[in-house]
């Protein structure tokens, strides 16, 4: 297995003599290891992190309900710029395909100018491929919104959790990014809950499906100028010496700040834009991507489906089409009230036993999602193929919804 950037700092059969010297909290050593900088992520107040980490959570979700409320009017939209309706589910998929292009590019660079302005960056431009959406006459010109739009949101994604990283400790980890998946994972369904009401509203129609999430986008661009400070601390391993508590000013607290590595661990794009290509040697890594890509690709499909059959096959209406979105969503809560503490319960049984640390060990929390993605998915399609109540493919979904929450946490 690759080794892990939080890789056990001592030998088993050491650890009585070492913890001495490390930092512990509610009789766990700390990993990893925090600094005396009062400046470092993992110093930082209940306050500060909780308000950083819900502001990504918030714009990891917003930007993607940007994304999925335009879905339930896939026939008004269909109509309004004079294509068909297979070509006008396009709009809605598009997007996602950005959402995993796109990261190929923000996170190499956030390694070279850090994570707060590529997200603060992003965010601008998904705002501005809503306008182009929202102001859009031709279907051409809606692609290229849809596009601009996706390439922004994608960057909350990946970004999200590896900045929920930085700021919490390898025990904590399980919950704090079970938050931003849920929000990843429940976006397409609340996009659907409040897309059907308002594209079916006659006042308000498909466009005001962006300009609502756009006016979200701003505000959360707000929260990030005064709540989502540089989460990227560069700390040598072992190093946590005592520094001089002072008080930061206000634009080393929310300012831009370029990450500082020494000079023989710079590296180039290149090499950190195909760095994640040398994990495929390792099963445990290329197994578990291969199936969870698979597995989430489903989600897609099954999102853009469902406006188009369940309005033809059961006669829902664009806002029974957004109503379905709670199926979802309560598959997606159950499944984060499993993942998220178990993980964390697994670390710590495995932290506090003085085990040398594998990432691989959150694997132990999946085996739920291994039976509930392919059961919900068969499910899904059997009951819209063989069934007649719209009820039973919903279930289905609740139950695929399950699995992927799980799935996506831990992975």
């Amino acid at each position: 297995m690759a080794e892990d950037p939080e890789k056990r700092v001592w030998e088993h059969d050491d650890v009585a003599s070492v913890s001495s010297n490390l930092k512990m909290r509610d009789g766990i050593i700390l990993m990893p290891q925090p600094s005396d900088d009062p400046t470092d992520p993992l110093n930082w107040s209940w306050f500060r992190k909780h308000a950083a980490m819900f502001t990504i959570s918030y714009l990891a979700l917003i930007c993607y309900v940007a994304v999925t409320t335009l879905v339930t009017g896939t026939v008004p939209l269909a109509e309004s710029l004079g294509v068909s309706k297979s070509t006008a589910v396009y709009l809605g998929n598009t997007p996602v395909a950005l959402y995993a292009v796109a990261p190929w590019l923000w996170s190499p660079l956030s390694h070279f100018v850090g994570r707060r302005p590529v997200l603060l960056l992003c965010n601008a431009i998904a705002m501005v491929g809503a306008v182009v959406v929202m102001t859009s006459k031709t279907y051409a010109a809606c692609i290229v919104g849809r596009v601009i739009l996706g390439a922004g949101g994608s960057a909350f994604w990946t970004l999200g959790p590896a900045s929920i990283g930085d700021m919490f400790f390898r025990h904590e980890k399980g919950k704090k990014i079970g938050i931003s998946t849920l929000a990843i994972v429940v976006s397409p369904f609340l996009g659907t809950i409040i897309g059907g009401p308002i594209i079916e509203n006659k006042s308000l129609g498909w466009r005001a499906s962006q300009w609502i999430p756009l006016i979200c986008m701003g505000a959360g661009f707000i929260m990030q100028i005064f709540f989502l400070p540089e989460t990227i601390y560069i700390r040598e391993a072992g190093n946590t010496s005592v520094m001089e508590a002072k008080n930061p000013t206000l634009w080393a607290r929310y300012g831009i700040h370029i990450p500082k590595r020494r000079e023989e661990k710079q590296h180039s794009f290149l090499f950190i834009a195909t760095r994640p290509f040398v994990l495929f040697k390792y099963p445990a890594v290329m197994l578990s991507a291969f199936w969870f890509g698979i597995a989430y690709m489903m989600h897609v499909g099954i999102t853009a489906e469902i406006p188009l059959v369940f309005e033809a096959q059961y006669n829902f209406s664009v806002l029974d089409v957004g109503l379905t979105g709670f199926s979802g969503l309560i598959g997606a809560l159950v499944g984060e009230a499993y993942a998220g503490p178990t993980i964390d319960v697994i670390t710590k049984r495995r932290m506090a036993q003085g085990d040398e640390w594998r990432p691989e060990y959150r694997l132990q929390a999946i085996w739920p999602a291994l039976i509930a993605v392919p059961g919900g998915l068969i499910m899904f399609g059997a009951s819209l193929q063989f069934g007649h109540a719209w009820i039973t493919p919903l279930v289905g979904q609740a139950i695929y919804i399950f699995g992927i929450e799980v799935a996506t946490t831990v992975m």
